[in-house]
């Protein structure tokens, strides 16, 4: 009796630990897809899918905004603001990198080349827009306005239904950027440059000076005698420059949040 007893007992442990064993294998399953979150989240911070994909999408974005507008600099003779942007987007993907390596999420971009993408939506976005921005610089600058408004607002839907605080910081600093970036191509765009860069441009200021040319009036003076009558012509001197106003173009670099000291 005591021998089946400890039997039982027995069995229903191992039963119980099979059990407990299931469980965690059905919540392994349910957290994500194997492709999304590999091995390294058991010792990493714990991510759900829904954050690991939104990361993955996102890495992948950042890198489409920087091949297209290095591709569009390079084809305009490194035409601002695309060259600094550029740089910009690169250090825009590797934040998103970082969170990637500390969630433990496996890489969409590794291995792949520029210009290839691996969601069709982004690799159909960089094929059109590259094509649109290869008629004409002034085509690109609006391309780059397109970019920056669809990033701005994929990147607020995020900042807004994230919870988790690494994930809404990288969202905002990378919406802020693109703000940054947003506002330099619609300066280029249309002509009125907003960036925050040293201005190089003349001084618009209007001359303040006073004329110095002498009066040509009229003498008013009665009888014969000499006139004595004041001039009341318009001095012909020319004021001296004002202080120049200058308004050199912006880069769309400043106050973006990962720009380097030496950028």
């Amino acid at each position: 009796m005591l021998r089946t007893w400890k039997t039982r007992a027995v069995a229903a442990a191992g039963a119980v630990l099979v059990t407990a064993t299931g469980a965690q294998g059905i919540a392994q399953a349910v957290s994500g897809p194997a492709d999304v979150v590999t091995p390294a989240a058991a010792t990493a911070t714990s991510v759900d899918s829904t954050l690991a994909k939104n990361l993955q999408f996102t890495r992948e974005e950042e890198r489409m905004a920087r091949d297209l507008y290095a591709a569009l600099a390079a084809k305009y003779d490194d035409a601002m603001p695309f060259s600094r942007i550029t740089r910009s987007e690169q250090r825009h993907f590797d934040a998103v990198g970082s969170l990637l390596t500390r969630y433990g999420v496996s890489d969409v971009s590794a291995g792949k080349a520029a210009g290839t993408y691996a969601y069709p939506e982004l690799q159909q976005l960089y094929d059109d827009w590259l094509a649109q921005g290869s008629k004409s610089l002034e085509a690109a600058h609006d391309v780059g306005v397109a970019l920056e408004k669809r990033d701005i607002a994929d990147l607020k839907a995020l900042e807004a239904t994230t919870t988790d605080e690494a994930a809404k910081t990288l969202f905002r600093n990378l919406r802020e950027g693109s703000e940054q970036h947003l506002a330099a191509f619609e300066g280029w765009a249309t002509g009125e440059v907003r960036g925050n860069g040293t201005g190089n441009g003349p001084g618009k200021s209007p001359g303040n000076g006073p004329g110095n040319g002498p009066g040509n009036g009229t003498s008013n003076g009665p009888g014969n005698g000499t006139g004595n009558g004041t001039g009341n012509g318009t001095g012909d001197g020319a004021g001296r420059m004002g202080p120049g106003g200058g308004m050199g173009p912006g880069d769309g670099s400043g106050d973006c949040p990962f720009v380097d000291d030496d950028a």
